[in-house]
C-alpha cells in the first residue's frame, strides 16, 4: 500500500498515539505541534506551507483571546491563595455546614472551584482531619477527597478544559455551562452511592450556625460570584447594545469572559489590598507560559486537521465501513484523558477531531458532552493524574488499592453520561 494512500482512520490513529506517546517525555504542546506536522507532511502538505499555517494559527484571535482568559484564571486563582481568601473561605464554610457527611462532599467540591495544579492536596488536610478516628481504609479516605474534589470540571467555567472546550467549538461559555451541570449530578450520585455508602461517621454534634456566618461566607466568595455573574450580565449587556451597533469586532464574546474575571482579580486586590507585586507575579509565572504554549500547540493542530482534508477523508470511511462516530467521539477523550491525566490533555488531543465529527446542522452541545464525560472518567481513573498522587501521597495510601472504590462511581458516570446524551438529543 503506498504510505500516502494508507486510510485517514490509520493516520489519524497513529498521530494521535504519536501525541499520547511524547506527551509521556516532553511537555504536550510539543506533541501537538509534532502531531499536527506529522499529519499534515501525510497528507501531502507542503513542509513551508505548513508551517506558515501552524505559524498562522498560533497567533491568531482566537488563539490570543483563549490564552488571555485561561493567564486571568490561573491569576485569580494564584491571588485567592495569596490573600488568604481560600482560607477563609474553608472556614466561613465550616460554620455554615449542616454535617459531616454533606461537609465530605462539599468541602472537596468547593475547594474544586479554583483549577489548580494537585488541588486536591487543599482540602486533604480538613478531609483528613474529619476522619482522624475513622476506622476507614486509607485508600477509602483519599477517595473521598479525590473524587469529589472534581464534580464540578465538566462544566465550570473556570477550569481550562471548559474554556478551550468552548474555544474548540465554537459555541457560548455559559450555553455550554448549563447543558453540561448535569453530570456533576452522575458524579455526586455514583460517590455517595459507591464511596461515602457504608462509612461510620457518627454523629457528632454540630456546632449552631452562628449569627453572619452566611453573610462571611458570601462575603468571601464574591470574586467567584463576581465571574460566574459578571460573565451573564456582560452578555446581556453586549446583546443589548448590539440592537443599536455592530460591536463583533470591538466587543468579541471572549471579552465577556475576560471582563468578568477582571473584576473578580480587582475585588481580591483592592479588598485585600495585595501588593502590586504579588499582582504581577501571579500574571507573569511559568504556569501562565506553560499554558500558552499549550494553547499554540492546540489551534496548530487543529488548524492542520481543518487543511489537511483528512477530517473529511475519515467522515468518507466511516460511512463506507459503518464505524460509529459515536464511538469515536467517545473513546479518543477517554483514551487521552488516561494517558495525559489532565483535561487540557484528553480535550487538546481528541476535541479538535471530535468537533469535526459532529453532523451539519446539529448541536454541538451533546457530542462535546459525550465526548468531555468520557474524557473525565479517562482523566479520574489516570495513574498519572495529579491530583491522584500527590492525594494518595498525603493519606498514605495505596495507588492501585484505590481504584476499588473508584471504578464503581466512573461507571456510574458513564451510564449517566450517554444518558444525558440521548436526552439532549431529543430536544436540542
Amino acid at each position: 500500500m503506498d504510505f500516502y494512500h494508507i486510510p485517514a482512520l490509520i493516520k489519524i490513529l497513529a498521530t494521535f498515539g504519536v501525541i499520547l506517546f511524547l506527551g509521556k517525555f516532553f511537555p504536550l504542546y510539543i506533541g501537538l505541534i509534532v502531531g499536527g506536522a506529522v499529519i499534515g507532511l501525510w497528507m501531502g502538505m507542503d513542509f513551508w506551507n505548513l508551517c506558515s499555517l501552524m505559524w498562522d494559527f498560533s497567533r491568531s484571535s482566537q488563539s490570543l483571546w483563549l490564552a488571555l482568559t485561561l493567564a486571568l484564571i490561573l491569576m485569580l486563582s494564584d491571588l485567592l491563595g495569596k490573600s488568604g481568601r481560600l482560607q477563609r473561605i474553608v472556614a466561613a464554610f465550616g460554620e455554615i455546614s449542616p454535617g459531616p457527611k454533606f461537609t465530605l462532599v462539599a468541602l472537596p467540591a468547593l475547594i474544586g472551584l479554583l483549577p489548580m495544579p494537585g488541588g486536591a492536596v487543599f482540602s486533604a488536610p480538613m478531609v483528613g482531619a474529619m476522619l482522624t478516628e475513622n476506622p476507614a481504609p486509607l485508600e477509602l479516605k483519599a477517595a473521598i477527597n479525590y473524587w469529589f474534589r472534581h464534580i464540578v470540571e465538566f462544566w465550570w467555567p473556570l477550569y481550562p478544559g471548559i474554556v478551550l472546550a468552548v474555544s474548540l467549538f465554537g459555541v457560548q461559555s455559559w450555553k455550554l455551562t448549563l447543558s453540561q451541570s448535569p453530570l456533576t449530578l452522575g458524579a455526586v450520585a455514583g460517590g455517595v452511592a459507591f464511596i461515602l455508602r457504608g462509612l461510620p461517621i457518627a454523629a457528632a454534634p454540630h456546632d449552631k450556625m452562628s449569627r453572619g456566618s452566611v453573610g462571611r461566607f458570601v462575603r468571601e466568595i464574591l470574586p467567584i460570584i463576581i465571574v460566574i455573574g459578571g460573565m451573564f450580565v456582560f452578555h446581556g449587556l453586549r446583546m443589548l447594545v448590539g440592537a443599536w451597533w455592530n460591536v463583533e469586532k470591538i466587543w468579541p464574546d471572549a471579552l465577556n469572559f475576560v471582563l468578568a474575571l477582571g473584576c473578580a482579580i480587582s475585588t481580591i486586590v483592592v479588598t485585600n489590598r495585595v501588593s502590586a507585586g504579588k499582582v504581577a507575579s501571579a500574571f507573569f509565572n511559568q504556569h501562565v507560559l506553560y499554558m500558552f504554549l499549550i494553547i499554540v500547540g492546540i489551534m496548530s493542530f487543529k488548524g492542520i486537521l481543518t487543511e489537511s482534508k483528512v477530517i473529511e477523508a475519515l467522515k468518507d470511511e466511516l460511512a463506507d465501513y459503518n464505524i460509529p462516530s459515536l464511538a469515536i467521539v467517545a473513546i479518543l477523550p477517554f483514551v487521552a484523558g488516561m494517558v495525559t491525566g489532565i483535561a487540557m490533555g484528553f480535550v487538546g488531543a481528541a476535541f479538535p477531531l471530535v468537533v469535526s465529527l459532529v453532523p451539519h446542522g446539529a448541536s454541538p452541545y451533546p457530542y462535546c458532552l459525550l465526548a468531555y464525560g468520557f474524557g473525565f472518567v479517562g482523566m479520574m481513573l489516570s495513574p498519572v493524574h495529579l491530583c491522584m498522587l500527590v492525594n494518595n501521597e498525603y493519606f498514605h495510601a495505596n495507588l492501585m488499592g484505590g481504584y476499588r472504590y473508584l471504578w464503581k462511581p466512573a461507571l456510574v458516570c458513564i451510564f449517566f453520561t450517554i444518558f444525558v446524551f440521548r436526552l439532549y438529543e431529543c430536544f436540542f
